[in-house]
């Protein structure tokens, strides 16, 4: 066996006792929490095998004068062929588990009540919703921040996962947001908006919930402006897409070909 699927089985097994651990909330929109959610050994050579900046893409809307504050990478093979065949096969190993379609459906079953929203669907049908996993890396620094917004309709879950180091970062988690027309709220930045919960972005963590974007119904969620001195935020963005075009290829192809081509010959 070789180690890149050692590690994806490890790490599945181990996904999927976690989330059925998951803490869930319906408030402020459906979501949950989940601890520990990779195994140790395997989180800790994760966070000593992040590749260097020069390996992820700048996001030129996020510059802050003459500072780039967000950085993107994929996670497909020629994104992870540079860094060497040790540290391609630990990513490549994480993310097969991530993309692996007994994970979207655990997703999705504890997000029942929004996947069930979202599709107008009855509860017994939301592991089989569409959903197709783009897994990326992304890393913010001080002074990078993010308005109060839903995510776009293409996305179906967004799922982020901490890769801090230790809990001297644990205060830089998203911040999920409710309307609040408080004459308080409206003076003061994000106007508008009332802190509902702050994700904790401690070691090993992550968070997901269902993108609404309807006129009812909003996932508003941001980011206040990261703290001088914070040093890197590391982070795994796990997306889930309802058009199979918009995921990771070779998670598609490997996991999803059934489901992706039903999808196809529909539309």
């Amino acid at each position: 066996m070789s180690t890149r699927e050692r590690i994806r089985l490890a790490c599945l097994t181990h996904l999927l006792n976690r989330l059925d651990q998951a803490e869930v909330s319906e408030k402020p929109f459906p979501h949950f929490f989940v601890r520990n959610l990779l195994p140790d050994e395997i989180y800790a050579r994760m966070v000593k095998s992040l590749p260097e900046t020069s390996h992820y893409s700048q996001l030129a809307k996020y510059d802050r004068a003459d500072a780039s504050t967000r950085h993107r990478m994929g996670l497909q093979t020629k994104d992870l062929a540079p860094l060497g065949a040790e540290q391609a096969d630990l990513w490549l190993g994480v993310r097969d588990a991530l993309g692996d379609i007994s994970v979207k459906r655990k997703v999705f079953r504890k997000l029942e009540s929004g996947i069930a929203f979202r599709f107008g669907i009855p509860l017994s049908e939301v592991e089989e919703a569409p959903g197709y996993p783009l897994p990326e890396l992304y890393r913010e620094t001080t002074g990078y921040s993010i308005k109060p917004h839903p995510d776009t309709r293409r996305k179906v879950v967004t799922m982020q996962m901490s890769l801090a180091a230790d809990e001297s970062q644990r205060d830089l988690g998203t911040t999920f947001y409710r309307i609040s027309p408080n004459p308080i709220h409206l003076l003061q930045e994000p106007r508008g908006f009332a802190t509902a919960k702050q994700m904790s972005f401690s070691p090993n963590s992550a968070y997901a919930f269902v993108v609404l974007n309807t006129i009812t119904k909003r996932s508003w969620h941001g980011r206040e402006q990261l703290r001088e001195g914070c040093g890197t935020r590391n982070s795994l963005l796990h997306l889930y897409y309802g058009d199979p075009a918009d995921g990771n290829p070779e998670l598609v192809e490997k996991f999803y070909q059934p489901t992706a081509a039903a999808q196809r010959k529909a539309a």
